[in-house]
């Protein structure tokens, strides 16, 4: 595989302009309405277009600087490719690799509990649940000094947890909910 910042005829440490002007004298040269009938000058037209389709998107290069190519990487470097993995699987909920991949990182989200709202008896459900978290956190917090640090810093957070889901329950049960055609409620 050749080296595409030679293809393209850029050092490394390249900026996005100077890529962009490099691809365009590269593809004005080569393109193969100037070179009819050479088939090396389209080889190296695809060449270009290729190199530069994977330098100037800002992650493509960033894997390519790592990886030395544009596929999926495991963790050790070496090629993923479009494998069934049943360890991955059962740790992902069988969501696969590459779609983890492309919505990873920024985009992670709640679960669907907490996507869609509940219905009033289902937030009557939660209002008792956060309820019995708020009381059982505030019965051991007295406790919890013995297993210093960690104690009264892990019922706080259940207390906190007990408030949050308790104003978010009132939310639910409060709220008006829109009425549809079937629904009797």
């Amino acid at each position: 595989m050749d080296d595409l910042y030679e293809v393209l005829g850029v050092s490394k440490t390249a900026s996005a302009e100077e890529i962009k002007k490099a691809y365009r004298a590269a593809a004005i040269k080569n393109h193969p309405d100037r070179n009819p009938g050479d088939a090396t000058a389209e080889e190296r037209f695809k060449k270009i277009n290729a190199a530069y389709a994977v330098l100037s998107d800002p992650q493509q290069r960033v894997q390519y600087d790592r990886y030395g190519s544009t596929t999926d990487q495991s963790f050790y470097g070496q090629q993923r490719q479009q494998q069934h993995d049943p360890f991955w699987d059962m740790f992902n909920n069988g969501q696969s690799y590459q779609s983890y991949s492309q919505n990873s990182y920024n985009n992670w989200s709640y679960t669907n509990q907490e996507q869609k709202n509940p219905s009033r008896s289902e937030a009557f459900s939660m209002l008792l649940k956060y309820i019995c978290i708020l009381v059982v956190s505030s019965f051991f917090f007295k406790y919890s000094i013995l297993f210093l640090p960690i104690g009264p810093i892990l019922v706080l957070l259940a207390f906190a947890n007990g408030i949050s889901g308790v104003l978010r329950s009132l939310k639910y049960i409060f709220t008006k909910k829109p009425k549809t055609g079937g629904d009797s409620k």
